[in-house]
């Protein structure tokens, strides 16, 4: 249990500063990543970042759970999310919409994906 505490937490601190940056610096941050910083896509960015920020209270939140139910719950929605944010990662890179500072997503996502994955197959654990 306090394996899988220590990685929500972790998980939680990273999302949380990456969703209140994607949020707040948008216009600084998408050039980084080779997209022009239009109207539409600061929103996006922006949006993202909210998403981010939701995402991560709710991670740091739910590491003091001890209901399997509800961690399962949240393990298997992230890994989901990630491997869909690869897929759509990948796609934006290889169209050229994103440069190769995007596999910065792709490496992101895959990291914690394989965490989610991790914990997913260790199981419900133990009390103590």
């Amino acid at each position: 249990m306090d394996k899988l505490k220590r990685f929500l937490g972790i998980t939680a601190v990273i999302t949380v500063i990456d969703g209140i940056s994607h949020a707040l610096v948008a216009n600084a941050l998408l050039p980084i990543y080779g997209i022009e910083p239009g109207a539409g896509a600061v929103l996006g960015f922006r949006l993202l970042g909210v998403a981010l920020l939701t995402f991560g209270l709710a991670m740091w939140f739910v590491r003091e759970s001890r209901d399997w139910i509800a961690l399962r719950a949240v393990l298997l929605g992230a890994a989901v999310g990630n491997v869909v944010g690869i897929v759509v990662s990948l796609w934006a890179i290889l169209t050229g919409i994103m440069n190769v500072t995007g596999w910065l997503f792709v490496l992101s996502y895959g990291v914690f994906l394989l965490g989610y994955l991790y914990f997913l197959r260790a199981g419900a654990p133990k009390p103590g």
